[in-house]
This record gives structure tokens, C-alpha cells and sequence, in this order.
């Protein structure tokens, strides 16, 4: 980020703060604020905190495990966009090869691409989801945490709103009631408010 030197240590600090790095890397400035720095970030914004002399070199990579990848043009114009927001996604089944100049590259399967189970991606609100039905002529009521709907049909979520995965919050849907015309147009319904993949 940068701050054309017009940020005071007050300002520096806690736009750090807010910024939450996991490394910090200190460049520019005098020997004793860059010190006074280091130490008020080491303390307060992050366990890794280097400071360099000139002409030092660092190492400051991660153990992470990932890899710049090429989309292969053959790969890519086998899959099958869905739109989602302002964003499109897909599933992607490929191997692993490597292109001329040695970077590792996404290749179609050689054989027929293995089963998976469908993933649902989206958010259900209860509340806009029973506005929904109500306007499709769904008799529709909340009742002990549960959608019921219809006479016999129940949607309920479970799970733990509070744990998360990549931002999103681990839970299920659950969709209980008698196999019935009832039960698989709610159960459409639903479906409609979730991209698959």
C-alpha cells in the first residue's frame, strides 16, 4: 500500500491494524522508526515482522501448498459455466501436465470423468425463501425453528451457522415429509434457489 509519505506513525499503526498481515515487511525510513515500528508490529499486528538494511535480500515465502496453474484451451472449452452473482463458476475435472516452458498446466482426463455428488452453492434466508412459497400459493408458517409447509411438508436447517469454510457457514438443508406430488414441488422449488454444479 502506498502512502506517498503522508501517513504519521499514528495513522500507520492502525491502518496496519486494520490490514492484518500475516508477514510485514519495513522498508524506507530511518534506522530508530523503522525499529520502533517493527517492535510496536511485533507486538500488536503480526508474529512476523522483518526489517531489512539495504541491499539485504529475505526470504519471506510460505509453506503453502499451491501452484500457478495454466488452464489448458482444450480444457477450457469443455467446461460448463454456470452463473452465479456477478461471478461464473464450474466444476473442473483435469490432470496435471506441464507446457513448453515447464509450467504445470490443467488437461482434459484422458478417460471418462469420475462421479460426484451435486453441490448446491448459495445461501437460503428462510424468510425470503417463505415469502417465495407464499407467492407460488404455498400454504407456508414458521414453527418450532422449521419451515412447514403445505400439510405435511418440513424445511429446517442444521448445523453450526457459527462454524465456516471459506467464509461460508457449515450447514444442511433438510427437506422432511411424506413422498408426495407436495413434497418434490417445494423440493423444485428449493433446487431453484441453488446453483448446481
Amino acid at each position: 500500500m502506498d502512502f506517498e509519505g503522508r501517513s504519521d506513525g499514528r495513522s500507520i499503526k492502525s491502518i496496519l491494524a486494520h490490514v492484518a498481515p500475516l508477514k510485514l515487511v519495513l522498508v524506507h525510513g530511518s534506522a530508530e522508526a523503522t525499529e520502533h515500528l517493527k517492535q510496536h508490529c511485533l507486538k500488536h499486528v503480526c508474529p512476523q515482522v522483518y526489517a531489512p538494511q539495504l541491499e539485504e535480500t529475505i526470504d519471506v515465502t510460505s509453506d503453502l501448498c499451491a501452484y500457478k496453474v495454466q488452464l489448458s484451451e482444450k480444457l477450457m472449452s469443455q467446461v460448463l459455466f454456470k452463473k452465479l452473482g456477478d461471478y461464473e463458476i464450474a466444476w473442473v475435472d483435469a490432470e496435471v501436465g506441464k507446457t513448453e516452458n515447464d509450467m504445470f498446466s490443467l488437461l482434459p482426463l484422458s478417460g471418462p470423468a469420475p462421479p460426484h455428488k451435486t453441490v448446491l452453492v448459495g445461501d437460503l434466508k428462510m424468510s425470503d425463501f417463505k415469502q417465495f412459497l407464499a407467492s407460488k400459493g404455498v400454504q407456508v408458517e414458521f414453527g418450532g425453528g422449521a419451515l412447514r409447509c403445505g400439510e405435511y411438508v418440513t424445511i429446517r436447517k442444521v448445523g453450526d451457522a457459527s462454524q465456516k469454510v471459506g467464509g461460508a457457514a457449515i450447514q444442511q438443508i433438510v427437506l422432511e415429509g411424506p413422498l408426495s406430488e407436495e413434497y418434490y414441488k417445494i423440493r423444485e422449488y428449493l433446487y431453484s434457489h441453488f446453483y448446481s454444479l
